[in-house]
């Protein structure tokens, strides 16, 4: 029983996961189940115990009745009765038949026990191992979410659109700035025209400007 569930279990764990859409989902599955294993495990362990002391108490109450009966026998047989110890040897011999099988029942269910308490450490060993695991397993599988939400959003991204959009903006950028130099270089050619032109007409102007200061 217990060979079958730390198989299931494992299986569970080395395999299913990457059959399953959800393997945060199959941990917490696999925990739960690994869960009530446990307590039908426990259970089934306290119902063993149970059935051991039973099968040990039924075999002392058997060795009473055994030996009550041999005293019974030899008292009649002494006292010359000897149906009466005949009858008493024969039910000595019944509860003495009855000791020795509740005597091997009883040995039988103790070792049942320690089986089951050596498999039951082991599915609760296994239990902590995957608890202990838990957390990072899940996170492993958070950053391979996140990882395939990436690749698959790189893979809808149509990248030969996105750079000729970013070239038709550059483009334009670096025509803007073409005609901002142009029209600086323009407006300083029309003012070193302006100044070769009116020249004499400068000084005349600046003559005045002297006469004037001076008088």
């Amino acid at each position: 029983m217990f060979k079958r569930i730390c198989n299931i279990v494992s299986a569970a764990i080395h395999e299913g996961l990457d059959q399953l859409e959800d393997p945060k989902m199959m941990l917490n599955h696999t925990i739960r189940n690994m869960e009530d294993e446990l307590h039908k495990a426990r259970h089934a362990i306290v119902k063993q115990q149970t059935l051991a002391a039973s099968f040990e108490r039924n075999k002392e109450e058997a060795q009473a009745l055994e030996d009550k009966r041999r005293r019974q026998a030899e008292q009649a047989f002494n006292a010359g009765e000897e149906n009466l110890a005949r009858k008493a040897l024969g039910e000595m011999k019944h509860y003495e038949a009855r000791a020795s099988y509740y005597s091997e029942q009883a040995e039988i269910a103790f070792v049942q026990v320690a089986e089951l308490k050596e498999q039951v450490a082991l599915l609760e060993r296994r239990y902590q191992e995957l608890k202990d695991r838990k957390q990072a397993l899940i996170a492993r599988a958070n950053i391979a979410d996140v990882k395939e939400r990436i690749v698959t959003a790189l893979h809808s991204i149509d990248s030969e659109s996105f750079f000729r959009e970013f070239q038709r903006l550059e483009d334009r950028i670096l025509e803007k700035e073409i005609r901002a130099k142009t029209a600086a270089s323009s407006c300083f050619d029309e003012m070193s025209y302006a100044r070769f032109e009116y020249a004499d007409e400068v000084e005349k102007e600046l003559e005045r400007m002297r006469s004037e200061k001076i008088s």
